[in-house]
């Protein structure tokens, strides 16, 4: 907008806050440097200068207050040449507080920068990168085509089904086996549709919702499909079974592409580990029958982390941040899978 250019143009920077918009350069350039999250928190640790993270406003504000009060003296008599004075005097004081405002965003967005970097590192999240399995990278476009073409859960959307954010990593078991995997974020988008008053449909809303999961490649299982929800899948898993226990037939349903591979499969340990697998969560898990491929499907925003540090105004408790925070849902899931697959 014009009036934010005028005010970049002509910002008053004070110098109590020129020593915060030091700190942030100096975060960003930490962030780009970093090969670990290690590094990024000696980078933070001696910080050898005033670590404050806070914008000092108080001028501004107190500018804005008495500039509105100026103002008012209009209203009380507006053909004395008083109030008018007053209100161009009033209207300088908060024009030069606008000016000389400083917004927190610049503050928020290398805090979240920073997140997702010790996050990449931490968790060794290769972000919009195909796994190390593939030997030649795929148009990323037709990548995720072909992965959401292998599982009937990635048609949800009537108008769109996305995948706006999926990293590759490699999680090793207790056995040193390492398994390829991706976790992605998938978008879904539904219209809901009205008639009117001339028999025509009429797009009312959009319904726009997020699930999350993961993909675990070079698996050799049979077609399987579990979930929490009453529903079928349709192909490839076309088969329903049902298990010798009551309580997990209430809690999960079972679907197969085969009859006989799914009678091998569904051993009373297998089926007692898929049953400890979902007891604390939600969700479909699918073996693909072909592609060595499964597939998780969930509620729960696996990039989400644990605590979202609310009063962040110095270097010291950016860095407590950094080297406590978790994804917690990623990790459970991570130590769940690996024991369902050992």
């Amino acid at each position: 907008m014009p009036i934010d250019t005028v005010r970049h143009s002509i910002h008053i920077r004070r110098k109590k806050n020129q020593v915060v918009f030091h700190n942030i350069a100096r975060l960003w350039d930490i962030g780009r440097q970093a090969q670990s999250h290690q590094q990024i928190l000696d980078g933070l640790h001696p910080w050898n200068a005033p670590v404050t993270l806070k914008f000092e406003n108080t001028l501004p504000w107190l500018l804005a207050i008495t500039g509105s009060l100026f103002m008012l003296a209009i209203l009380i008599q507006p053909s004395s040449i008083w109030a008018q004075t007053s209100l161009f005097c009033g209207g300088l004081m908060v024009f030069w507080a606008y000016i000389s405002y400083e917004d927190d965003d610049p503050i928020e967005e290398v805090i979240d920068y920073l997140e997702q970097q010790t996050i990449a590192q931490k968790y060794q999240l290769a972000y919009h990168r195909q796994p190390q399995h593939i030997s030649v990278p795929l148009n990323p476009v037709l990548f995720i085509a072909h992965l959401k073409r292998l599982f009937p859960v990635f048609e949800q959307g009537s108008v769109s089904n996305d995948f706006p954010l999926y990293a590759s990593t490699v999680w090793t078991d207790e056995e040193n086996k390492d398994h390829q995997v991706l976790v992605f974020q998938y978008h879904f988008v539904n219209e809901v549709r009205m008639t009117d008053k001339d028999g025509n449909q009429v797009k009312v809303q959009e319904i726009h919702r997020d699930l999350w999961g993961v993909f675990v490649f070079g698996l050799d299982m049979p077609g399987l499909a579990i979930s929490t929800a009453s529903k079928s899948f349709g192909h490839p898993y076309s088969f329903a079974w049902h298990t010798s226990d009551i309580q997990t037939n209430q809690r999960l349903k079972f679907y197969g592409s085969d009859e006989m591979q799914m009678a091998k499969t569904l051993t009373p340990a297998m089926v007692l580990r898929l049953s400890d697998f979902f007891e604390y969560r939600s969700g479909d898990l699918l073996f693909h029958p072909e592609s060595d491929v499964l597939c998780y499907l969930g509620p729960h925003d696996l990039f989400k982390i644990s605590s979202k540090a609310q009063n962040i105004q110095d270097i010291s408790s950016l860095r407590g941040h950094l080297r406590t925070f978790k994804l917690p849902y990623l990790e459970h899931l991570k130590s769940d899978l690996l024991k369902l697959l050992k």
